[in-house]
């Protein structure tokens, strides 16, 4: 873009956010004309049916549109049999839609046209903007602001527009199909969903909105699926009457996310009804750069993404197979009631291979009863296993497989079926699909297919594709996304519970203020060691009995006070990884150890002191035979205060044993935290020991989330090791992070 044309159009933009041109009341984040318009309008209609402008007019023509368009083109009368219209002024009513092909240097001045108009709702196809660098992302945030003076809803800019198969509308340049159904999508990538349209027309899936959001300068994911939340929902096979889905799926691809916690909250309740699955790529950098502490750095971005979803009922999908997947299952099928799965095979190797993943994925095989035992001795060959998977044996004709389907899909104790089919020379393929999907509609529970191989099963993946089965060529799919289905529907059933609760804390918040004031006053990034195990004590952690020593003699004194073990700490602000450092010394026994540790500890003070500012020495009780685990709590800049719980000590980092949740946390939910960590089996007692105090650590995980909710200083806090006994949890070394603190101040 020229420079000079920048700045006319920024002037431009300057002029329209100053005064004149149309106000707007009320009603921004309305998205029902956007997506469900009237009539629009096309400023960049091209007669070359090849140029966007020119194939979006034809789209939303051949789409069944009921509206008006009108293309706008100054140099053309006609577009395809349509009156043509030099600029939006001239258009003899005002469009519900504007919908902008062109330039990246002429969307700006469009924009006032489109505003002095009345139009409030705008698609902006064009590229260039904030993708390709600063000039193009100030002229975007230019672009932004002036929507929000005139409250215009713009979808884009650098997206491929939307599709409603409910209005119909296709406001896209991309080959799409016309089929509805009950499935949403929102794609940040129109690259994406070009190719689920493809796919969704192989398939014969359908679906009712799908919406590009490119680089989301107005409306994002928050605002669709706000206006997705404000619609009622209808019966789903009283008005697309497909399959057995009794939900309007969302299935998302996301590169990034504007306000976190409004999206989780928003994604929450969509789910309480309707599943949702998300696809967002990249790994953060922010973990790499959060090596301020072993919390910052296991609780990255990526994998606070994942807790905040699966918290909020969504399913994380791990690539685009995942998400083709997940699209097909929930929109066909109905959610299984449980977790018990049968599987028919015709072969051992892949029935084998199911009882795996089946588990792996939380479903279970139930013990099918005798009953239906007897039934399928009566149906099957001699040769054939009826222990659940059911072989029905290479040879199986359609009538087989129909048989065994239907003696388990009769049986109370199965919740699902899974339907495995290796290409035979003498297997019926068509018409063993024909009857799956007839027994399926019978008998109202969901089943899902594997039909292995390629050309010789195609067309009974199409026979299966009429019914609404969904097939996987390969088992282990079939199952993940079965097992995906039903952790929503579990999810759902545990709704309701109360989360924790920040409560005050009377008289020893000023303590808490006074430490932490004093720390940011002095210019600290975070709270030296002793103030950091006085603000633990304040919330109630029991921190083992310490000493700041300044002199040789406080050290031994204190040893005779307290009792031998005793472990010597080098504390400072900037040393949050002692023991990399060197500066822990556990298991000191005598006098003469001491002596001679502290020597150690003296010269290491002398040589770091350059570079660790106010670097002291700490003795502390060591805290006999325990359990080392770690708990912290850090701020992430999407979602908020996640709190994590693993194997602490020296196993930190070597077993990565992270596992996350979003604050507030209930009890139960830090329950299920701890239960979840590897570290849990020694914590309940492994080979016979004596249970350790996991209800202390719920009580210490629950402390720590009311310091983090009750104080927005702190930014981070952590203790590692958290040594849990059998009677205790203790804080052997807590660190806390202070808010807005120079980048870099405790690397």
């Amino acid at each position: 873009m020229g420079e000079g044309r920048y700045r006319e159009g920024i002037g431009r933009i300057a002029r329209w956010v100053g005064g004149g041109g149309v106000c707007y009341h009320g009603d921004m984040g309305d998205l029902s004309k956007l997506l469900n318009p009237k009539s629009v309008a096309v400023i960049g209609a091209s007669r070359d049916e090849r140029k966007i402008g020119g194939i979006v007019v034809r789209n939303i023509r051949e789409s069944g549109f009921g509206g008006a368009v009108y293309p706008v083109n100054p140099k053309a009368e006609d577009i395809q049999g349509l009156k043509t219209y030099v600029d939006m002024a001239s258009i003899p009513e005002t469009p519900e839609l504007a919908v902008v092909a062109l330039p990246a240097n002429m969307v700006i001045e469009v924009l006032g046209q489109i505003a002095e108009k009345g139009t409030r709702d705008v698609v902006v196809f064009t590229a260039g903007f904030g993708e390709i660098g600063e000039e193009g992302k100030r002229l975007e945030e230019d672009m932004g602001r002036f929507c929000g003076e005139k409250e215009m809803n713009l979808l884009g800019p650098n997206c491929l527009g939307f599709v409603s198969n409910l209005v119909p509308i296709n406001v896209t340049f991309g080959n799409v199909a016309k089929n509805p159904g009950n499935l949403r999508m929102l794609s940040q990538s129109g690259a994406i969903a070009t190719a689920v349209f493809d796919w969704f027309e192989a398939q014969g899936l359908g679906f009712g909105e799908f919406i590009t959001l490119g680089n989301k300068t107005v409306v994002g994911e928050n605002e669709v699926l706000e206006y997705w939340l404000s619609r009622e929902r209808g019966d789903v096979r009283e008005r697309f009457g497909e399959g057995l889905s009794d939900v309007y799926p969302v299935g998302m691809y996301l590169e990034s996310i504007k306000e976190g916690k409004r999206f989780l909250e928003l994604v929450r309740e969509v789910s309480r009804n309707d599943p949702v699955f998300v696809l967002k790529p990249g790994k953060s950098e922010a973990a790499a750069k959060a090596m301020q502490s072993h919390t910052g750095a296991i609780a990255g971005e990526d994998a606070v993404m994942g807790a905040a979803l699966a918290q909020a009922g969504a399913i994380r999908c791990e690539g685009i197979e995942d998400l083709f997947d997940l699209a097909r299952v929930f929109a066909w099928e109905k959610t299984p009631e449980g977790p018990r799965v049968a599987v028919v095979s015709n072969a051992g190797g892949p029935a084998v291979i199911s009882a795996d993943v089946i588990a792996e994925v939380g479903l279970e095989l139930p013990v099918i009863d005798d009953g239906t035992h007897e039934r399928l001795l009566v149906k099957l060959p001699r040769a054939a296993s009826v222990v659940n998977p059911v072989d029905v044996l290479g040879d199986a004709l359609a009538q087989r497989y129909a048989d065994a389907v239907e003696i388990l899909l009769s049986e109370s104790r199965v919740q699902a079926l899974v339907v495995i089919l290796t290409p035979q020379v003498m297997t019926e393929i068509e018409e063993t699909a024909r009857l799956i999907g007839e027994l399926a509609a019978k008998h109202g529970k969901p089943v899902v297919c594997s039909f292995m191989g390629g050309n010789h099963i195609r067309k009974g993946e199409e026979v299966l594709n009429g019914y609404k089965i969904p097939s996987f060529r390969y088992p282990e799919r079939a199952i993940k996304a079965l097992g995906a289905m039903w952790r929503w529907n579990k999810w759902r059933q545990g709704l309701g519970e109360a989360s924790g609760v920040v409560g005050s804390l009377g008289e020893d918040e000023a303590r808490i203020r006074k430490v932490v004031s004093g720390a940011k006053e002095g210019g600290r990034g975070a709270l030296e060691s002793g103030e950091s195990n006085e603000v633990l004590e304040v919330m109630g952690v029991a921190v083992p009995e310490y000493r700041m020593i300044e002199k040789r003699e406080e050290a031994f004194l204190f040893a005779e006070e307290k009792g031998w073990p005793v472990v010597l700490k080098l504390v400072a602000e900037k040393m949050l990884h002692k023991t990399e450092s060197g500066g822990v010394v556990v298991g000191i026994n005598s006098g003469e150890e001491l002596e001679a540790r502290l020597v150690e500890m003296e010269e290491k003070v002398k040589r770091l002191g350059g570079e660790m500012p106010g670097l002291k020495i700490m003795i502390q009780k060591q805290v006999e035979k325990g359990v080392e685990a770690i708990c912290g709590v850090k701020r992430d800049e999407t979602f908020g205060a996640v709190m994590m719980f693993g194997a602490g000590g020296i196993l930190t980092e070597l077993v990565a044993d992270r596992n996350l949740h979003l604050l507030p946390v209930s009890r139960s939910e830090a329950v299920a935290l701890i239960e979840g960590s590897r570290v849990y089996k020694l914590l309940v007692g492994y080979r016979g020991e004596k249970p350790y105090d996991v209800d202390g650590i719920v009580e210490l995980m629950m402390r720590l989330a009311r310091l983090v909710e009750g104080y927005e200083e702190v930014e981070e806090v952590e203790i590692n090791p958290v040594i849990v006994t059998h009677e205790r949890v203790w804080a052997v070394d807590g660190k806390i992070l202070l808010r807005n603190h120079e980048e870099g101040n405790n690397k």
